[in-house]
């Protein structure tokens, strides 16, 4: 008689320094974090990642379906305890490929399994009845990859966005492309023979615009319009982003804001002033200095601080200004917001008499408020009073 053979069952899966990974991840996982229904959706949304089909994204579904919302929660344990016949006769296909598709997510990072010696599935509770381990498909790798595999969809679909994008744009363009040049008849034969060769050639390139990038279909986009540009004989981009590079203020200076030290803009009283009641970011410096060695503004005499304050002015409205000088639309200005009547003030100048230098001059802005005389020889002479001194000294030496 010959030697007996005996064959070792091999027990559980076979471990690989990445699922091993995987089983290390799981165990640090936040129950309760994320519920069922979100990894339901996320696993109906994986295949088109392609990281997973439809039949293991299928797989994947009941296997969290399986699982009792409850155990999602925190002292929950997500883990399946089905037999690979049961899985298969509820998804509708043989055990060998469940085992199959089972080895698949876990090479995938989306489930982990700890299999026993008689390739049963149990669990292992306490004295409490609670679930604390077990043997079979556990569930918690995708609670710790759900941030990362929900960003991955969200990615995929933008992208997925963006290609379908530039293909409708990329197929009207060289329809657009190809209709030019059927049309264009101002052009010599020469020319249209040139450009229609380069828009096959872009079209030959580019081959299956389904199955081509973003980024290829919309460099061949720009350049078919660009040939049409051609074609229709427009001018150049740049010639025209020179002419419409109009800006509404020439000459705007580029400042620095300076900041109000006083939070009451518009009230010129003392006690809002006072640096009793203002904060001072150096007052530490100051030391035992009085209160009028602060700020500049209250080195004043006591006349000046008696006198009566003055009340703020009022914010007249455009449509009084307007009714105040009907003058504006005799000379044609009708202007409808304070920037138009900005922007009219040296026309409203010329009219007014007034040279472009005395505008520009600093401190012209009160002059500017009244209109001066053209020739200064027909207009009479202001008496002051030191004329005024003059005349009346005169007139006592003549008496005398």
């Amino acid at each position: 008689m010959g030697n007996t053979r005996t064959h070792q069952r091999p027990v559980g899966r076979r471990i690989t320094p990445q699922r091993a990974q995987f089983r290390r991840l799981a165990e640090s996982a936040d129950i309760g974090t994320v519920t069922r229904a979100q990894l339901a959706v996320l696993a109906q949304s994986l295949t088109c990642t392609g990281l997973i089909n439809g039949t293991e994204s299928h797989l994947l579904v009941a296997l969290i379906n399986t699982v009792p919302a409850e155990s999602f929660d925190k002292p929950g344990r997500p883990i399946v305890f089905k037999s690979n016949q049961q899985l298969a006769f509820e998804i509708g296909r043989s055990i060998g490929r469940v085992s199959r598709m089972l080895s698949s997510l876990f090479d995938a990072g989306l489930i982990t399994m700890q299999d026993s010696g008689n390739y049963k599935r149990y669990p292992i509770r306490n004295g409490n009845g609670e679930i604390t381990d077990g043997c079979g498909i556990d569930l918690r790798i995708l609670i710790v990859r759900y941030a990362e595999l929900d960003e991955l969809v969200r990615q995929v679909r933008a992208e997925k966005k963006a290609a379908d994008a530039a293909l409708r744009r990329y197929r009207g363009a060289l329809r657009n492309a190809r209709y030019a040049l059927s049309t264009a008849a101002e052009l010599s034969k020469q020319v249209l023979d040139r450009i229609g060769s380069r828009i096959e050639r872009v079209s030959d390139f580019v081959g299956a615009a389904g199955k081509g990038s973003s980024g290829m279909l919309r460099r061949a986009t720009a350049i078919l319009e660009w040939l049409v540009e051609r074609l229709m004989q427009l001018p150049r981009r740049s010639a025209e982003v020179s002419e419409t590079n109009n800006m509404t203020c020439p000459h705007v200076e580029n400042g620095m804001h300076k900041q109000i030290t006083t939070p009451h803009p518009f009230d010129e009283g003392n006690q809002e002033r006072r640096s009793a009641n203002a904060e001072q970011l150096s007052s530490p410096e100051a030391g035992s200095a009085s209160k009028w060695a602060f700020e500049e503004s209250l080195r004043r005499g006591r006349g000046e601080i008696n006198q009566p304050r003055r009340l703020p002015q009022a914010m007249v409205a455009l449509q009084d200004v307007l009714r105040a000088v009907p003058a504006l639309k005799t000379y044609g200005f009708a202007p409808t917001s304070w920037a138009d009547l900005a922007r009219a003030v040296p026309l409203m100048c010329r009219f007014a008499g007034i040279s472009e230098d005395a505008r520009a001059r600093p401190g012209a802005g009160r002059a500017a408020d009244v209109p001066v005389c053209r020739d200064l020889r027909g207009c009479p002479r202001p008496r002051g009073r030191a004329d005024g001194r003059a005349a009346s000294r005169r007139r006592r030496r003549r008496d005398t």
